[in-house]
């Protein structure tokens, strides 16, 4: 587990330390504060920065748009458009050469597995017999030709993989989706990571997911204790074709009914979403992006304990966003009886000083909520 994260120049953040965390840790915030892209550096981390990561994460946010919107009109060539990666850095776009504005991402308190991103020049030499990509001195970047500008992705102190800025193409098997780099390769993942987006997880994700657990009768268990918790009459849980045509269906004790999943709202999907990730992060993440979509706050005090609870099972370090008082008072009510085991930190985006984390303590969050409720 990550007993405390640094971030520097990603997104939102020119530099942000949170000295403790727990095993489930509940960020909270306004509106742009930086929940999410606190995340998303959590992402990079255990994924140590795999340059398909790094496109997925661009892709999401629709920041690949220029080349999409290229691609569809040939309104301009594919060398007229920035890589859109520089979204990740501080400000929207890559540090200057030389500059020390890399993106590092860690634990505040030790920097062994510290993941780094560098920006720095390349240059490709050609020979009768050899063809070399090597790093050039910063200073001669103009004065060399055939230089290009590459991501460097350092894992504790080493280069694992490179990410060229100026060659964007679509693989034939992505062309209906979106924009992917050339030559993308896979650093190996530093930890397993499941992750829980706004919105729900697509089909085949989900079956994946299930695949992964049908035959772990333990694990399918907490699955079916998820989705009983909003209906006790449901007996198990069954899903349907394959792929994008995968549908979960819910069946009933001592009924003949056969009910999808979807039918029975946000609330059941969302939550059906969070279990079956948690139980397929074993040993690893799970990234919760607004909890509270479509869950009832009768409800969610028992979804914090079966979290709690499977967390610890799985040994599993989770992080949860969401801007809902009714979450907050959730959290706190399971959080007090087993605090060494949780944390809270609200973020605030301040104009002048950049985004702040303020830590809390189960004392603190609960006069907060008597007092104001404004945690959030």
């Amino acid at each position: 587990m990550l007993n405390s994260l640094y971030i520097k120049n990603f997104r939102l953040f020119k530099e942000l330390k949170i000295e403790h965390l727990g095993r489930v840790n509940l960020i909270v915030g306004r509106n742009n504060s930086g929940k999410t892209c606190l995340l998303e550096a959590l992402h990079l981390y255990a994924k140590n920065a795999s340059p398909r990561t790094l496109y997925e994460l661009i892709m999401e946010r629709g920041e690949d748009w220029e080349i999409r919107r290229q691609q569809e009109n040939d309104e301009q060539s594919i060398e007229d458009i920035e890589n859109p990666l520089r979204h990740l850095f501080y400000g929207y776009h890559f540090p200057e050469l030389g500059d020390s504005s890399d993106i590092e991402i860690g634990s505040f308190k030790d920097n062994k597995e510290l993941l780094k991103l560098h920006i720095h020049a390349y240059q490709t030499i050609e020979t009768e017999d050899t063809r070399r990509f090597t790093r050039v001195d910063e200073t001669q970047f103009f004065d060399i030709e055939d230089t290009e500008l590459v991501i460097e992705i350092e894992i504790a102190h080493k280069i694992k993989s490179r990410v060229r800025l100026n060659e964007i193409e679509t693989p034939r098997k992505y062309q209906t989706r979106r924009t992917f780099p050339y030559r993308l390769s896979s650093n190996e993942a530093k930890l397993n990571v499941q992750v829980v987006p706004t919105k729900h997880l697509n089909d085949d994700k989900v079956a994946t997911l299930w695949d992964n657990i049908n035959v772990q009768p333990f694990l399918r268990q907490a699955v079916f204790k998820g989705v009983q918790l909003i209906d006790k009459n449901i007996q198990e849980v069954v899903l349907v074709g394959r792929g994008k045509d995968t549908t979960p269906i819910l069946i009933y004790e001592g009924s003949d009914k056969k009910i999808p999943l979807k039918s029975l709202g946000d609330g059941m999907t969302h939550l059906f979403h969070i279990i079956l990730a948690l139980v397929n992060a074993k040993n690893g993440f799970l990234l919760i992006d607004e909890f509270e979509n479509g869950l009832h706050y009768t409800v969610q005090p028992k979804v914090w304990e079966l979290i709690f609870k499977l967390a610890k099972d799985l040994n599993v370090q989770v992080f949860v966003t969401t801007h809902s008082k009714d979450c907050v008072e959730c959290f706190q009510a399971v959080w007090e009886s087993q605090e060494d085991e949780g944390t809270l930190h609200r973020l605030d985006n301040d104009p002048d000083e950049g985004v702040i984390v303020m830590p809390y303590n189960c004392g603190l969050v609960a006069y907060a909520l008597d007092r104001s409720g404004e945690i959030r």
